[in-house]
């Protein structure tokens, strides 16, 4: 299987063209008219208030322009419906190429199951264009069945490697990773030997991600790649209980981990120290201990979080992991190493959590509120502090375990009495502690007390009080109780659309039946606004214009990013009407993961809804998108809830460090970073956002 230099250069090429936004081959398409234009308002229109028109989506699905055809299809896979699958299944004979892809895609986000013959049909002929051929390859990433997972494997099997053949095939070891079941891996080892760095990678995430004892000889071998983008996925798969059961054997593995931890690349030593924290021997702990004082803070925080993992077996590291809690340690390193503390000995992170209750960090209190908490009487000192702190939700977690002190005492008149007078308080953070403290325990008999503080919680601007009732409602639930019921004899309709959703992950089917689909959805967006979204971002979008760039200022440096206004215009007008108002200031980074995700906190705003449009676009490294997804439910695993399609909450803006395959299809490719991906990397827990701004062209 060996290729030319020249050959795996047009192989890289292809890839990328296959995933491009149609924008960048804008001068080979036709013009837009005004009448186009006008069914672009109709269908960006249907999306944003999620409104299944049938006639509207027949009729322009089948209009003369691709533009037009492509754009329905986008509608159709957004809202979620199952009357799209036969609309969908109508244009199976489309002619553009383009189109077809999108129909294609679109028809793995229904989840088509009846559609994989045809699909597979697209796949293994060799005169597919590529494009569709590529999109054939992810539909079966998205359904999921045994039936796919051998399909997908027949294909890497037979495929013919070459320049035409490897975008789909890229494609294809992507969405055999996304399968849960494991199956045989010949088909994807095939494709760890090809020259091409792209497909290596790729075959090096597919051997990992079902966690397969059988792959770890292949992965050994692939952590010695010369490229670090296959080296650092194949490590983080050298985990001690599989190298254990492969055959090989942990110290095999082990000996594999700590040739990369020498390694010249940042991401490879994180994914050993991340591989290394599942091996149970002493020598690797003494070497994670050591690394609680690297320099460099991925390695420190990933080190704690390591040691913490084992519990009280990392016993003799407790003396270090104090140290690092030390204020000349980096404040991420410090929260990370005390609740690394808390994990392996609760009673030694009493007095260091007890101090940190007082930094001036929101990182190191973040991390004391949670210990504190556990420590519960023991903690009572510290979270006195905390009850009063600025940070809502420091606040809100303080509160929760102030309340739940009461709990000691095992008489339930005292317990609901200091939840009764917290649902009193003016500030939502008490009110939001009090719901979340009484999850645990809530019976029938306190619904009447929920949803009055519920009622209560209707009028805050924030929804943490609303969304911590509804949990605690929804424990009840779990247990036998008639909580879902009382929540819509009460509330006969949704009381707005965050709510509707919050219930959908609460509860599921129970919503449907009540509060049926809960679309068209609300939207403060008139026909005016439409009509600019599109001739604002849209058509120039289409026509090849440059794409609108922003200039994010972070504590770590400048960084900058483009949209993509052709397949995210509501989500791009959004963020940049944020933009405008000044409201994309002073946002902490509130979830940081190494060689994963810099993550900002929500931004608070009066209408806090982003919409999903997930699309073509891939979730690759230094690709913008916001932190949500289009709405599974934690409690009903495997299903879409009723927010499916549906906005989800506050804009949590998001920057991705890897590629992230098995987020495929669940998340908007909003944009990408140009510029600054350095910067991205150096961002640590509790980094801010100082401000962002839209670039004028002479800046770019």
């Amino acid at each position: 299987m060996s290729l030319s230099n020249r050959n795996v250069r047009v192989m890289a090429v292809a890839l990328l063209a296959s995933v491009l936004p149609l924008a960048a081959f804008a001068q080979a398409r036709p013009p837009l008219s005004a009448a186009d234009v006008a069914d672009i308002v109709t269908l960006e229109k249907i999306e944003d208030r999620r409104n299944y028109d049938t006639a509207a989506l027949q009729r322009i699905a089948t209009a003369p322009h691709p533009e037009l055809r492509r754009r329905a299809v986008l509608a159709i896979a957004r809202l979620y419906d199952w009357r799209g699958r036969d609309l969908l299944k109508s244009m199976r004979a489309e002619t553009d190429t383009a189109v077809l892809a999108t129909v294609v895609w679109a028809t793995g986000q229904l989840v088509d199951t009846s559609a994989v013959e045809w699909i597979d049909s697209l796949l293994r002929d060799e005169n597919t264009p590529t494009g569709v051929a590529t999109e054939a390859a992810g539909a079966f990433g998205k359904i999921r069945t045994s039936d796919t997972r051998l399909r997908l494997a027949l294909y890497l099997n037979d495929a013919v490697p070459g320049p035409k053949s490897a975008p789909a095939v890229a494609e294809a070891l992507l969405s055999i990773g996304r399968h849960r079941d494991r199956g045989d891996i010949t088909s994807i080892a095939r494709w760890a030997a090809s020259p091409d760095d792209e497909l290596r990678w790729r075959a090096a995430w597919a051997l990992f991600r079902p966690r397969d004892p059988l792959a770890i000889p292949e992965l050994l071998q692939l952590s010695k790649d010369p490229s670090p983008e296959v080296r650092f996925w194949a490590v983080r798969g050298l985990t001690g209980p599989r190298a254990d059961s492969s055959g090989v054997g942990a110290a095999v593995a082990q000996q594999a981990i700590m040739e990369a931890l020498g390694s010249d690349d940042r991401r490879v030593q994180v994914e050993a120290v991340r591989a290394l924290g599942s091996h149970a021997d002493g020598v690797s702990l003494v070497q994670l201990i050591l690394l609680l004082e690297a320099e460099d803070p991925w390695i420190a925080t990933m080190a704690a979080e390591a040691i913490g993992s084992r519990g009280d077996n990392a016993r003799a590291a407790i003396a270090q992991l104090g140290q690092a809690t030390g204020a000349d340690h980096p404040a991420w390193v410090r929260a990370a190493a005390l609740t690394a503390l808390a994990d392996v000995w609760l009673s030694a992170a009493q007095q260091p959590a007890i101090a940190m209750a007082k930094d001036t960090s929101l990182t190191v209190r973040t991390s004391a509120v949670g210990v504190l908490a556990r420590l519960k009487v023991g903690g009572r000192a510290g979270l006195a502090a905390l009850r009063n702190d600025a940070d809502r939700a420091v606040r809100t977690a303080a509160h929760a375990a102030w309340i739940a002190l009461a709990d000691t005492i095992e008489n339930p008149v005292v317990r609901r009495a200091a939840r009764k007078a917290a649902f009193a308080s003016r500030d939502v953070a008490v009110r939001a502690g009090a719901a979340r403290s009484m999850a645990d325990w809530a019976e029938p008999s306190d619904i009447p007390m929920l949803l009055d503080a519920f009622a209560v919680a209707l009028k805050d601007s924030a929804v943490i009080a609303q969304d911590a009732v509804i949990e605690a409602l929804a424990e009840i639930e779990s247990r036998g109780g008639t909580a879902a019921a009382a929540l819509f004899a009460k509330y006969p309709t949704a009381p707005s659309d965050i709510v509707y959703n919050a219930a959908g992950r609460a509860f599921g089917p129970k919503t449907l039946a009540a509060w049926g689909r809960g679309r068209p959805v609300r939207s403060r967006r008139t026909d005016a606004d439409y009509q600019r979204i599109v001739e604002a971002l849209i058509v120039p979008a289409y026509n090849g214009a440059p794409a609108p760039t922003l200039r994010w200022t972070t504590t770590r440096g400048d960084l900058d990013t483009e949209l993509n206004t052709l397949d995210t215009p509501l989500a791009s007008d959004y963020l940049m009407q944020l933009t405008a108002k000044g409201a994309m200031q002073r946002i902490r980074f509130d979830r940081v993961v190494p060689n994963f995700v810099a993550q900002q906190r929500e931004v608070l705003i009066d209408e806090p809804l982003q919409r999903d449009e997930v699309s073509r676009g891939r979730l690759l490294r230094g690709n913008l998108s916001w932190g949500t997804n289009i709405g599974n439910a934690p409690r009903f695993p495997g299903q879409r809830g009723p927010g499916a399609a549906y906005d989800t909450g506050p804009a949590v803006y998001t920057f991705g460090v890897t590629p992230q395959p098995h987020n495929e299809g669940d998340f908007a490719a909003l944009g990408r970073i140009i510029k600054g991906m350095d910067v991205v990397e150096k961002l640590e827990l509790g980094d801010y956002l100082k401000s962002v701004r839209l670039l004028k062209p002479s800046e770019k």
